[in-house]
């Protein structure tokens, strides 16, 4: 097969199901590819760029601020069944732009792992190499902010608003039966987080007087409590940070689910880890990568 057929195979089948990236093939070129080339050939290639992942990039400093985030989602694995694959995103502030009323990211680079957590960071380390100015935000995970405590501790770290608000929601739902008081609680609160009085918050939960949610009004208090330096959140939005991860999310929506997530998919590992790190390095701008690795096998 030439190095076109075999780079185009590799194209529609990270962003489709095997069979129908062969008839859109058939479509296209006039030219039949069976599901079983394009299945090889993803899998052949997307090993190919696991091994570069880790080979050290030429180092260049860049002064410009980034903005960075983890998370992890599940996608279904032969014989293991839900299996969490974590997900990276870093993006330059200036490319966070307005379109039609909405945030938006004009260009990313992304990293995807199936598996521990160790691993997955060798691999994020990478996106984050010479950049100076980082913010990082996350929900809250210990082993997120025991990275950028160790290995980024120049990095400013914000825990999610909307997380913290979701907490406070689920929390405030069991002990506020009137709908009226809970929801008066609740803009209270967001009121206090958004001015950088997030110790207020913990005051106000741990005044409620609730026998049923004892152990979750404790567990709350502990998590907040163990978050309050990243909770500045006026600071932040004075500043011009994000306070959101949202980021991440409709990462996992376009990276991960739009491809490896679909109904009826059953993924062996190595498949699932090949060809998420052809999304990978399509949609972080860097086809390239395979482009080359083509050249070289032909």
């Amino acid at each position: 097969m030439s190095p076109y057929y075999q780079e185009l195979s590799c194209l529609l089948g990270q962003a489709l199901p095997f069979d129908e990236a062969s008839a859109m093939a058939e479509k296209l070129l006039g030219q039949a590819l069976s599901d079983k080339q394009i299945e090889r050939l993803c899998h052949h290639y997307g090993e190919e760029l696991e091994a570069l992942t880790h080979r050290e990039p030429a180092y260049q400093v860049d002064e410009e601020l980034h903005y960075a985030l983890m998370d992890g989602s599940m996608a279904y694995v032969r014989g293991q069944g839900w299996k969490e694959i974590k997900l990276g995103r870093v993006f330059a502030a200036g490319e966070r732009v307005q379109e039609k009323k909405r945030n938006t990211v004009r260009q990313s680079s992304y990293v995807a792992h199936l598996g521990g957590h160790r691993a997955f960071l060798d691999k994020f380390a990478h996106l984050l190499c010479g950049k100076k100015r980082v913010v990082a935000i996350g929900d809250g995970a210990r082993w997120i902010w025991d990275y950028w405590n160790s290995e980024q501790p120049e990095a400013i770290q914000i825990l999610d608003y909307y997380h913290v608000v979701e907490k406070l929601g689920e929390w405030a739902t069991q002990v506020f039966t009137d709908q009226a008081a809970r929801q008066a609680w609740m803009c209270c609160q967001e009121e206090h987080l958004l001015n950088d009085q997030a110790e207020k918050v913990i005051e106000a939960i741990e005044q409620v007087m609730c026998w049923t949610a004892k152990k979750q009004q404790k567990q709350l208090c502990t998590y907040l409590t163990n978050n309050l330096s990243r909770m500045r959140y006026k600071t932040y939005r004075d500043q011009g940070y994000c306070i959101g991860s949202g980021a991440i999310e409709a990462a996992h929506r376009n990276v991960i689910q739009k491809r490896l997530k679909l109904s009826g998919q059953r993924w062996t590992p190595e498949g699932l880890q090949q060809v998420a790190n052809l999304r990978v390095a399509y949609l972080s701008n860097q086809w390239i990568k395979l482009q080359n690795a083509v050249r070289c096998a032909a």
